[in-house]
């Protein structure tokens, strides 16, 4: 960590009360989103770097992350399952079952029976957190100002725009997005790889990440096998946005074929995103090389 618990709680106290509400809520998003992640990884499911918890949480069936408690110290008044005091206690809920535990961060294994490497994955993703935090106290503690060139671009990212109207700096990885609005405009196409110029779709690329060739003798098709249409309107319906969290599901809980490319993206992806900008009342709200996200518009009456 930058900072020790004393300095963060110092400089957190300097922020007013909507900042600090913010943050607080962003820390538990921002774990929230590390726990899914590491669980959905270890069952096997590929998930895009900016899917949404509640998105990922969709695949999963026993653990997710609900929040945690900050007692300011070590406190007897809060405490791990095994009994020991905490400052920091961590709440995750089963799914199926509705059991509730609480622990610290240390104990995690034990009280959710998981692998190691999971936990691993689990604690790198809160460090990283408590990373950017510190990141952030500390430019707030510099007087960090941002360069107004970088805000010239078409459309702001929400979580960009949400920082800037609480007087919060941006961090690097936010920073990073808009150098690179600010070099290519958002509505500027995408190039397209030489080998594919000449709309040759039958050669079996993946003309939405164009990232790797087919395997040898592997047959793909652009079109959504039928059996798979309704569930994955249903889930558009049912607020998934997400055309990879989407395809996991179709994986997972209607044995849509389980190949992929060494990415790890499904192989229905394309035929996925084809069907669902086939849909009425569908429109396409991103694009990137790792996803793509849909909103269903409900008609009016």
């Amino acid at each position: 960590m930058i900072l020790s618990v004393e300095q963060r709680d110092e400089i957190l106290s300097e922020l007013n009360s909507d900042q600090r509400e913010f943050l607080s809520s962003q820390m538990v998003r921002g774990r929230r989103t590390a726990f899914a992640n590491a669980m959905a990884n270890q069952k096997g499911h590929h998930i895009p770097p900016d899917a949404d918890p509640e998105e990922i949480e969709s695949l999963l069936k026993e653990w997710v992350y609900i929040g945690y408690i900050d007692a300011g110290s070590v406190s007897a008044e809060l405490r791990c399952e095994c009994g020991r005091p905490l400052r920091y206690q961590h709440h995750v809920e089963h799914k199926t079952t509705g059991d509730i535990k609480k622990f610290g961060i240390e104990h995690l294994k034990e009280h959710l029976s998981i692998d190691a490497a999971t936990v691993a994955v689990i604690k790198k993703g809160f460090d990283a957190i408590d990373y950017e935090l510190d990141e952030l106290l500390l430019k707030v503690r510099n007087k960090w100002q941002i360069d107004p060139q970088l805000l010239q671009v078409e459309e702001l990212p929400q979580d960009i725009t949400e920082h800037l109207k609480r007087g919060l700096p941006l961090l690097e990885r936010q920073l990073k997005r808009l150098r690179q609005l600010n070099v290519r405009p958002a509505n500027m196409p995408a190039p397209i790889p030489p080998s594919l110029q000449n709309n040759k779709p039958d050669e079996g690329y993946d003309l939405l990440s164009w990232n790797e060739p087919p395997k040898r003798g592997q047959n793909l098709t652009f079109d959504l096998p039928v059996y798979l249409q309704e569930p994955a309107r249903q889930y558009l319906m049912n607020g998934v946005n997400s055309a990879r969290i989407i395809a996991e599901l179709l994986l997972t809980e209607h044995q849509a074929p389980d190949s992929r490319y060494i990415t790890g993206k499904p192989h229905i992806y394309l035929p996925l995103c084809n069907f669902l900008e086939s849909l009425p009342h569908v429109s396409l709200v991103s694009s990137s090389a790792e996803d793509r996200s849909y909103q269903y518009q409900k008609p009016a009456q």
